[in-house]
């Protein structure tokens, strides 16, 4: 892409930046809504309404006695008072008003740069699909929380996972864009080079690690066996394997989903370890190779940290933004390695 082209599209790249600044924020604050056991608080999905809060007393206690008709309040919250009911609402509120900010930052910019004729074929095209997805990140937020409201006390930790992976894959598009603009487009696709083959499996392993951080994190499997590196003594402990159906111990059970969590969080990092070996001369990853080795050993260690200490509200945070950050650094090698497309 031409110098002028480059400068040209600046405006879109800081937008775009923006954007993901944004999405980490929103990730963070998502985190920390889980982690206080806010995400039920607010019972109703008014997209427009909803972001005025309560204004005076009386609004406040209706919110509460909505509060009061769900689950979590009948079978766990019953001694809540009104004041800290307020503190629960405040972290919800927060996260879905943060999600409109988001739609406005994206969708505005959007029409102006689109009017202005910065956006164009396949930029418009992807522009339109990072919409589509922020939208769609947004159902899958109201698609979660409605599986806490009627007969379970807690959010469906499954769609906890698609709704965080959903954020996350719109992270990755915008992060992408910003890599086409920036170094010229290229195809998810493997350039066919082993780097860019193998780069694409260790993807495969960092999604499947992110998947189980979200299972872990929606059925508040963190605070169990808060020792390392073995679980209370052992590798795997007798009631790692309480069912009898092997599915339901590793994707429905507390136990078996923090054991597949702390030990493929080894595979992951032995596949990086091995891949930063053998491309430790490839020039063309530009020390992509030493970002992802940063960026895994980060995450264990902030992992190992949020285990010990039976999830911190700061480390639990810090670890689901490291899981970003592993993202990125695998997105960049991927991007490097990718097939080079038209511009």
């Amino acid at each position: 892409m031409s110098e002028t082209s480059e400068q040209r599209l600046k405006p879109v790249v800081n937008w775009l930046i923006t954007g993901c600044i944004l999405i980490a924020c929103m990730v963070s604050i998502g985190g920390i809504t889980r982690l206080t056991g806010s995400g039920l608080s607010i019972t109703e999905w008014q997209p427009i309404i909803g972001a005025i809060p309560p204004l005076n007393d009386a609004q406040w206690q209706e919110a509460f006695d909505k509060y009061k008709q769900v689950p979590e309040y009948t079978l766990v919250n019953r001694h809540m008072t009104l004041s800290e009911f307020k503190g629960i609402f405040f972290w919800e509120f927060l996260h879905r008003n943060w999600g409109r900010l988001m739609g406005i930052v994206f969708i505005v910019p959007f029409i102006w740069f689109w009017r202005k004729g910065l956006l164009q074929g396949w930029l418009m095209r992807r522009g339109w699909t990072i919409l589509a997805g922020g939208g769609l990140v947004g159902a899958l937020g109201w698609f979660m929380v409605a599986s806490g409201l009627e007969d379970n006390p807690d959010v469906s930790h499954y769609r906890l996972a698609i709704h965080l992976c959903a954020a996350f894959a719109v992270f990755s598009l915008v992060l992408w864009t910003i890599f086409d603009i920036d170094r010229g487009r290229r195809s998810y696709i493997s350039d066919g080079t082993a780097a860019g083959k193998w780069a694409r499996w260790l993807l495969v392993l960092v999604v499947v690690q992110i998947i189980y951080g979200a299972f872990v994190a929606g059925l508040d499997a963190g605070r169990i066996y808060p020792t390392w590196p073995l679980m209370n003594g052992q590798f795997m402990p007798d009631n790692v394997m309480a069912f009898e159906s092997q599915w339901e111990n590793f994707t429905h059970h507390k136990d078996g989903v923090q054991f597949i969590h702390r030990n493929f969080a080894w595979v992951v990092a032995a596949a990086v370890t091995w891949f930063g070996y053998a491309n430790r001369r490839n020039a063309a990853l530009k020390g992509g190779d030493r970002l992802l080795f940063g960026a895994v050993f980060v995450q264990i260690t902030l992992g190992v940290l949020a285990l010990v200490t039976q999830v911190w509200i700061s480390l639990g945070v810090l670890h689901q933004l490291g899981a970003l950050l592993l993202l990125m650094a695998v997105l960049n090698v991927l991007h490097r390695t990718g097939r080079r497309l038209p511009a």
